[in-house]
């Protein structure tokens, strides 16, 4: 089980331990997006200082309607017990998780300030 915490600005958020391609690890706090369908999206000095492997470019749909050529990597995500590779996007802003490495887990959370998240697989991980 994969557990965080809900903030005063009412984001459901949860550490999240990232390793680069040279094995740079870094653990860092991960807001929940459910309106996101990817797996992650991570700033740019986090793709800098785990010198994550690039993929490409990927062109992507945002929330105002508008396109956008973000850059592509790919990072080892510690995901219940194990090591994942899963895609992340390059964006300005903080760390989002995506309903793509949800996938297959069931999401709980009391949406107040300081309300425990929980994230727990369905079955096998």
């Amino acid at each position: 089980m994969i557990t965080g915490r809900v903030s005063p600005q009412l984001e459901a958020a949860i550490p999240l331990t990232l390793r680069g391609r040279d094995g740079t690890g870094a653990t860092l706090r991960v807001v929940i997006d459910t309106g996101f369908d990817g797996s992650l999206c991570l700033p740019p000095d986090r793709v800098e200082a785990l010198r994550l492997f690039p993929l490409g470019v990927q062109v992507v749909l945002l929330g105002d309607g508008t396109e956008a050529e973000l850059g592509l990597y790919q990072v080892d995500v510690e995901w219940h017990g194990r090591l994942v590779v899963a895609p992340a996007l390059e964006v300005e802003g903080g760390a989002l998780l995506g309903m793509a490495l949800l996938r297959g887990c069931r999401l709980t959370m009391d949406v107040a300030d300081g309300g425990p998240v929980t994230i727990e697989p369905l079955g096998e991980p």
